[in-house]
């Protein structure tokens, strides 16, 4: 890293922050220092991003985005603190190399390396030894420019790569570098074993299209088929995908893809998708952020067998509980043993086309899932079923998103009940009929339907537990009055997020959001000598009736 902050300083006094994010957006000149435009990290139809370039920061006011010119490179081109300090660098004319300590003389020379590496495999490639490696490409039909614009090589064989180490030794690199940046290792012999021989060499750029690792696909017969770099101070696996340099020159003409390997990529690419790869690994929360660095929507197709399944479910997992608003995975399940480039080739691009269409979104998923629980010849199962839908649900940080989940699967939940229910061939007015002769038959007083409503929220608030047994009703009873509503909508969130919640701390809840009046106004009626409630002497099965009776008499009164 940089001992001191002069080159930081040194670029915010030559380059104004307008000047860098005009590049990217259209500013609105407010006085001679200040600018307003669209927000480039949120959808909105009216500016609320404002630049100053008097106290070199950005904020937005509709969703909080604040930094100065070098976290808005990070952020906008999802690059590292240091490749975005070499980018404004360039930008502002800076040699670099100036503030150079020996840490950032030592990354440099990594990185000369790996390239250096890059072009003797792209030379091999292209050299009598290609030949393997050519032919498995022309069999693939791989587009010649694509073979140049994702720079592949070739390894060579074992003295290749011995001549390959010692042109670099002679060039004045040191062998502890070339075994740092993942090239060979060195057993307790000294001897040196070298990971990469007769592969197909794919390198892997980080997102300012520097290389920085290779992906290797073995020519002949032998294990392991897929070989990467091993993680190396310019590499790290969990953090960094596959394809990013080049899918940003496509990412506005088809839908995104996120796929599982580097041939993926470079199939999809040849078809026009921006398409990155999460390198073989169980996608990480830092994969996950820079995928949706580039596209608010991703498609996830990975291969149709049984572990690409279980991969995409694992994306999934990963995804739901740290669900953001406009950030959308859509999964994509393709045929038993077919890839995307087996897919395409088979079928063609109009029928890819159909298959992301037809994608399963987050809450697709969910519902699928569940829906294995279900044995038909069991009803029990449904309560799983149920279970296993509101415990996913639950697992979401973002409160709308839970809020918006929620209620979108207890509606399917209703529907699905509707559809399987046993008493589907009972006449619609029979049942209407029968339901309130028996409802008839208690003793609740009659009252009117805003009392009702009102008794409900009373007995609710009183009785948070009530809201666990009766909660499908209560989720869609839909009030005229939209402050019970409100109230109602509140209360059933706040036990949904709290099942062991008591009234004192509800009611103080209720208080804190604002509904102290109308709290206030329900518990000063006399809701308990409507309802025939002793005070000093209440069951809760006297309630849970109760309950059950309003909800039902309005079911009636509402049909």
């Amino acid at each position: 890293m940089y001992k001191n902050e002069n080159v930081k300083e040194e670029i915010k006094n030559k380059l104004k922050l307008s000047q860098v994010i005009s590049k990217n957006l259209v500013l609105k000149k407010k006085d001679n220092s200040n600018f307003l435009a669209l927000c480039p990290f949120h959808k909105e139809k009216t500016p609320s991003f404002t630049i100053s370039d008097e106290k070199g920061f950005y904020h937005c006011f509709g969703c909080g985005k604040h930094g100065d010119v070098f976290s808005y490179i990070m952020e906008t081109e999802n690059l590292g603190f240091l490749d975005a300090l070499s980018n404004l660098a360039e930008q502002a004319g800076i040699v670099i190399s100036d503030y150079n300590t020996n840490e950032r003389s030592d990354l440099r020379v990594l990185y000369d390396i790996v390239r250096r590496v890059s072009d003797s495999y792209i030379k091999n490639f292209n050299s009598p030894i290609g030949e393997k490696a050519r032919k498995y490409l022309a069999e693939r039909n791989c587009d010649p420019n694509l073979i140049k614009d994702f720079l592949i090589g070739y390894s060579g064989n074992l003295k290749s790569n011995k001549y390959l180490v010692s042109t670099l030794l002679k060039e004045g690199y040191l062998i502890d570098d070339i075994i740092k940046v993942g090239l060979a290792k060195k057993y307790q012999n000294n001897n040196l074993v070298y990971y990469f021989q007769e592969r197909l060499m794919i390198p892997i750029l980080n997102n300012s299209g520097r290389v920085i690792a290779f992906g290797g696909r073995l020519l002949r017969s032998g294990e392991p088929k897929y070989l990467n770099s091993p993680e190396t101070p310019l590499f790290r696996k969990g953090k960094q995908l596959f394809g990013v340099f080049n899918a940003k020159k496509l990412i506005k003409k088809k839908r995104f893809i996120v796929c599982e390997g580097y041939m993926d990529v470079i199939a999809l690419t040849k078809f026009g998708y921006p398409c990155v790869a999460t390198l073989g690994t169980s996608v990480t929360e830092d994969q996950i952020n820079n995928i949706f660095s580039l596209s608010e929507n991703a498609f996830l197709v990975f291969d149709g067998d049984e572990a690409g399944k279980k991969a995409s479910l694992r994306v999934f997992e990963k995804n739901l509980p740290i669900l953001k608003i406009n950030n959308n995975f859509k999964f994509v399940f393709l045929p038993e043993k077919m890839d995307p480039e087996d897919f395409l080739t088979k079928y063609g691009e109009n029928e890819f086309e159909k298959l992301l269409d037809n994608a399963l979104s987050m809450l697709d998923l969910i519902w699928s899932e569940g829906m294995k629980l279900v044995k038909g010849n069991q009803p029990e199962t449904n309560a799983i079923f149920w279970s296993f839908l509101r415990n996913k649900v639950n697992s979401i940080e973002d409160f709308n998103l839970k809020l918006a989940f929620r209620d979108e699967i207890e509606r399917r939940i209703k529907v699905y009940r509707q559809k399987n229910n046993s008493f589907n061939n009972i006449k619609p007015n029979d049942f209407k009929y029968k339901s309130y002769k028996l409802l008839q038959q208690q003793k609740l007083p009659k009252t009117g339907v805003e009392i009702k409503f009102e008794a409900i929220i009373y007995i609710i608030s009183k009785y948070p537990s009530m809201c666990s047994i009766f909660n499908e009703k209560l989720s869609f009873l839909d009030f005229k009055d939209q402050n019970l509503n409100a109230i109602k909508d509140m209360i059933l969130e706040l036990v949904f997020n709290k099942p062991t919640i008591n009234s004192e701390d509800l009611n103080a809840e209720l208080i804190n959001k604002g509904f102290a009046i109308h709290l206030s106004k329900i518990m000063q009626s006399n809701i308990p000598v409507r309802l025939n409630l002793n005070k000093h002497k209440i069951e809760i099965s006297r309630i849970r009736e109760i309950l059950k009776e309003l909800l039902d008499l309005i079911n009636i009164k509402l049909v």
